[in-house]
């Protein structure tokens, strides 16, 4: 049902009065250049979001059958109320309910919920997750838990929780040890395992950790003082850490467990020219040092190289099947029990629930069970296991297939048939 409610934009307490529609060629223009100037506002402060969330909020209340302004609208004061990951301590519950009831309004005046107007990286049901997962983490670092488990409930309530996703992410947790760390980046990875943790009580003893808001100053001291993460500095030191030219270097790990015999791990790191190594990619480094295997460490498995400071399958990650877990020991994955763990993956059903087909940051996570098996035909490749790597990826057409499946993208698409056809012939070949 759509959310009605006095249109209070950006906390201004300005209401508007209802006008009659005008020309629909004159809105569509004043709408594509407020659509322009939220999208060339990216990284500005809250501030600079109030005159195009005036505008939205204007154009809704003259053409409030229309999903996407409602869309945007939302965008302009989510972004008002958290317009960086810094600031996020300092949002309002009002506006984040604001921004909720947006979304809603998108999907609900949307055909059959499914919304298919222009997005701002994600679709409304996963805005709904990140307004109110947002919120929640504000709750957390104040201490106030009963109040981060209320917002994750709404996030549920309101759409923003899908069950094969919710699924997904438990399977995630339960490539994990008890007490371990797992490391994850983007909104839809850490405010689905924050549900879990925090509502449904799922494995609540593991350490999920974001790596994006490890580059914020608040966040590594939040978990420095709640004890989570354990570093070899200071709080004063922890707040100088800034970002650095990253150029090719040599990491170390200390086996401080004594796992496997080994005194420490050494790798090279080659980064691209002019990248930068983040703040977060330091805290990471000094906390792996600091840990040095005495709690087990894990990735999501679709964290990029560099935020994992290039620690994979060709070095000491092992491949858990949805996660990576690092280890005291070069190239440790066994296919063997690598494929037993993917046999025990969910398959999917729409007639179990259809709607994760409603929105595309769900394809796009559900598509990390393809890709599992990718990566394991792969390793089976490197081993010259040729006819293994061909029954992996048979095996996976028939486990998720594209009817029930889709790919995320086109591009997608194709660079799994080329990747299929590679180990196809090679296989056909041996």
């Amino acid at each position: 049902m759509m959310r009605k409610w006095c249109f209070l934009v950006l906390g201004l307490g300005m209401c508007l009065i209802v006008r009659a529609q005008g020309d629909s060629t004159a809105w569509n223009t004043a709408f594509q250049k407020a659509k322009n100037d939220l999208r060339s506002l990216a990284g500005q402060p809250a501030e600079a979001y109030v005159s195009t969330g005036r505008t939205l909020e204007e154009l809704a209340v003259q053409q409030p059958g229309n999903p996407e302004v409602w869309y945007f609208l939302g965008t302009a004061i989510d972004k008002f109320n958290t317009s960086s990951l810094e600031k996020l301590h300092a949002s309002t519950l009002a506006l984040a309910r604001r921004a909720s009831d947006c979304f809603v309004n998108s999907i609900d005046l949307s055909s059959n919920n499914k919304y298919t107007g222009e997005t701002l990286l994600f679709d409304p049901h996963t805005k709904i997750l990140s307004v109110w997962g947002a919120q929640a983490e504000r709750y957390l670092s104040a201490g106030n838990k009963d109040s981060a488990i209320w917002c994750m409930e709404q996030a549920k309530v309101y759409g923003g929780i899908n069950a094969s996703v919710e699924d997904y992410f438990k399977q995630v947790l339960d490539e994990c040890t008890d007490s371990a760390y797992l490391f994850a980046n983007g909104d839809v990875y850490f405010y689905y395992i924050s549900y879990l943790q925090l509502v449904k009580n799922y494995k609540p003893q593991v350490h999920c950790i974001s790596l994006n808001f490890l580059n914020t100053q608040w966040y590594p001291e939040y978990l420095r003082k709640k004890g989570s993460l354990q570093f070899g500095f200071g709080a004063e030191d922890l707040a100088k850490i800034k970002s650095r030219k990253w150029k090719q270097e040599e990491f170390t790990i200390k086996n401080k467990a004594g796992i496997a015999g080994d005194t420490a791990i050494v790798w090279k790191v080659t980064p691209k020219e002019g990248s930068y190594m983040l703040r977060s990619d330091i805290i990471l480094k000094d906390f792996l040092q600091e840990n040095g295997f005495k709690s087990d460490v894990y990735f999501a498995a679709d964290v990029p190289d560099e935020m994992r400071l290039y620690l994979g399958v060709d070095n000491y990650a092992s491949l858990e099947g949805l996660t990576l877990k690092i280890v005291p020991s070069w190239r440790a994955t066994s296919l063997t029990r690598l494929e037993n763990r993917l046999a025990t993956l969910n398959e999917l059903s729409i007639e179990d629930d259809g709607d994760f087909t409603y929105n595309k940051d769900n394809i796009q996570v559900l598509n990390n069970y393809r890709f599992a098996y990718t990566a394991a035909a792969d390793l089976a490749m490197s081993q010259n296991q040729l006819k293994a790597a061909e029954n992996i990826l048979l095996f996976e057409e028939k486990k998720y297939p594209e009817t029930l499946l889709p790919f995320y993208a086109d591009a997608t698409r194709k660079w799994f048939d080329g990747f299929k056809e590679k180990i196809l012939m090679a296989a056909a070949d041996h």
